[in-house]
């Protein structure tokens, strides 16, 4: 599991997906997206992708832009 500050977040437009961005130090980004998801009357937040390390906020920002659709509605 990966451990950093959350640095930004955005939700979509239909409020059923979360983007998290992390960093863990100067040079080092990943982002998290979660789903919302409901099973037997629940309803909870679930890990549907962990991107890889990025040297950058931009380049974390721009590979979740190209990999998740919903995103480019938001932002």
């Amino acid at each position: 599991m990966k451990v950093g500050r959350q640095v930004e977040r955005w939700q979509s437009t239909d409020g059923h997906h979360l983007l998290r961005i992390f960093t863990r130090g100067p040079s080092c980004f990943y982002f998290v997206e979660l789903s919302e998801v409901t099973e037997k009357g629940e309803t909870f937040w679930a890990t549907t992708r962990t991107s890889e390390e990025h040297p950058s906020l931009e380049a974390a920002r721009g590979a979740a832009l190209s990999q998740l659709p919903w995103l480019r509605e938001v932002t």
